[in-house]
């Protein structure tokens, strides 16, 4: 087994940036049609309800393949890792640029949501595997700086591009990216951990699966019809069923897919409570702004991605600055300042009326926290773990966030389709509905966010030192 670099090497960084573009091209992807729903919807002749699901389903599958993560690191190198995930996500960008039917368009992105869940974990086991702890929180940055930066020009991007040459024009754009970081990847990742034969847990898969899917519908379920159908019900059950059945099962494996002992940690386990929660409100207004802007304001998808540029902007380059405050004063002080202006930002968005300055204005806050605040959150946790349930923890942070990502989709979708249900037909009823809606969905942002603080606050003052 090979060391740990002392310093940080530009074959070290390159190869972080190879994984990162992965991410990024499949973060990008999603932003990027997020703010062209309102066409997909009619070109395909679709919902919103529907529509969504080109972003929250392949977020859903991510998670799926995400928790595969720590069997694929014992069984896999680095290498033959990133070469797979890559050439599966070009076949579905390949797809996607030619396909003219909702179907295949879904099942392409849903080769995407695999690519990008090999790539995710991957990248931040080989930070956590590679990177002395010293360097960490910078390198944590630069990685969340070059996925970050997906959503910033994704939507302004994707809006343009779409306004003017056609929503399959992105992923045009996006193919050589990742052809791009297909090539550096294989000339810079390397491998210091042995492989070993290890054999996958199905059924873990299978139970943390079922917890991830039933979960994501009865989200969407319950946000459409109600909480006391007997479908959003019964998914309820299933869900939850599900996932005591794999802490039951876990516990007398000697090698759980993700082994729930990590839970033990508290500063972990309250650290990625809080990432879900902030994950979830972070993707309502990544959903609810666009929608607001086109058919309330009636505004075009490219002022749309441009009302979240400078957000998505700030969360880039806030993510390598706090990093670098992290290494320096600790977690504590880049995590106080994310969760001040997270908590600011979401309550001028529900408090100001709906207009492209104050949604600009409230949104960069927003995202200026996020970023001091999410990259310091996950180092924190998982650098407060025993070294054995660290690829655990990264596979966690970042299948939960994935999987928070479909839920705030799924939510913010499901409170403006309740407001829209009755609306079909009349434009002026549709503005006044999308109106609404969004004005709901930013007053309940504010107490997820409120509990999302109470978490983060929480695990900064439980800190113990991993055996």
């Amino acid at each position: 087994m090979q060391q740990v670099e002392t310093k940080l090497s530009a074959r070290l960084i390159l190869s972080v940036l190879a994984i990162g573009l992965l991410g990024f091209t499949d973060i990008m992807l999603e932003t990027a049609l997020n703010v062209s729903f309102p066409k997909l919807m009619a070109t395909f002749n679709v919902t919103s309800s529907t529509v969504q699901w080109l972003t929250s389903g392949v977020i859903l599958l991510t998670s799926m393949v995400v928790i595969l993560s720590p069997w694929l690191k014992k069984r896999f190198t680095n290498r033959s890792q990133f070469v797979v995930a890559t050439v599966i996500s070009l076949i579905g960008v390949l797809i996607d640029a030619v396909s003219n039917d909702f179907g295949w368009t879904l099942f392409g992105r849903l080769l995407q949501g695999i690519g990008g869940g090999v790539g995710m974990p991957l990248m931040y086991n080989v930070i956590f595997e590679q990177v002395p702890e010293n360097k960490r929180g910078t390198m944590v940055g630069l990685g969340s700086l070059i996925i970050s930066f997906a959503p910033a020009i994704g939507p302004a991007f994707g809006g343009y591009l779409t306004q003017n040459f056609g929503w399959h024009t992105v992923f045009w754009v996006v193919l050589p990216i990742q052809i791009g970081s297909l090539v550096l990847g294989w000339f810079t990742i390397r491998q210091i951990s042995v492989v070993v034969k290890e054999k996958l847990d199905w059924l873990g898969w299978l139970l943390l699966s079922t917890f991830f899917v039933a979960g994501i519908f009865m989200i969407e379920r319950m946000s459409t019809h109600g909480l006391t159908n007997i479908y959003s019900l019964g998914l309820f059950v299933l869900m939850l069923g599900s996932i005591v059945s794999y802490l039951l099962y876990a516990k007398h494996e000697t090698a759980p897919l993700l082994d729930p002992r990590i839970f033990k940690f508290k500063t972990f386990s309250l650290s990625i409570a809080a990432s879900f929660v902030t994950q979830a409100v972070n993707l309502t207004f990544n959903y609810a702004i666009p929608m607001a802007l086109q058919i309330v304001l009636l505004k075009n998808a490219q002022v749309a991605g441009l009302t979240l540029l400078p957000g998505a902007l700030g969360y880039a380059l806030m993510a390598i600055v706090s990093g670098r405050l992290y290494d320096r004063f600790g977690a504590k002080l880049p995590i106080m300042i994310g969760l001040s202006l997270m908590l600011i930002g979401t309550l001028l968005m529900a408090t100001l009326p709906i207009s492209v300055g104050h949604m600009t204005l409230s949104f960069m806050i927003v995202q200026l926290g996020a970023g001091f605040w999410f990259g310091n959150n996950m180092t924190h946790a998982v650098s407060h773990v025993a070294v054995t349930f660290q690829s655990a923890g990264n596979s966690i942070f970042s299948a939960t966030n994935n999987y928070s990502a479909a839920v705030g989709i799924a939510l913010a979708a499901g409170v403006l389709a309740i407001f829209q249900k009755d609306a079909a037909g009349s434009k002026s009823a549709l503005m006044t509905a999308t109106q609404q809606g969004t004005s709901w969905m930013f007053r309940l942002d504010i107490v997820l966010i409120l509990i999302a603080a109470g978490l983060s606050l929480w695990a900064l003052r439980v800190v113990k030192k991993p055996d």
